[in-house]
């Protein structure tokens, strides 16, 4: 057990820091793929309802049309007809959602 805890933080033995950033290098990785376009899934069950997991995956909050309370769960996405649930709005304040997903968003029928 001591030995794994020594291997675990060589740095912190020596009194030394990682270098900034070191630690990050897993979770931009992580991000990335969370942020990954499925074009395959956008297919298969449309526009809106692919945004949704790919939004509610990375953190962030969404609002269907006629519906006043924002989903927030993965789990819970709401189910139904293909079309039924159109994205309202979009709360993406301390998610991780990338540049990389936006093409979700350019598959959704916004209409301002």
């Amino acid at each position: 057990m001591v030995l794994l805890g020594k291997l675990a933080h060589p740095m912190h033995s020596l009194g030394k820091l990682p270098p900034p950033g070191a630690c990050r290098g897993f979770w931009g990785w992580l991000n990335a793929v969370f942020n990954k376009v499925d074009y395959e899934r956008i297919q298969a069950v449309g526009p809106d309802r692919a945004a949704s997991e790919w939004l509610l995956r990375c953190g962030a909050l969404v609002r269907y049309q006629g519906y006043q309370k924002w989903q927030q769960d993965y789990s819970g996405l709401p189910t139904g007809p293909l079309g039924k649930y159109k994205i309202e709005a979009i709360d993406a304040t301390e998610s991780c959602i990338m540049y990389r997903g936006f093409d979700y968003l350019g598959t959704l029928n916004i209409c301002i």
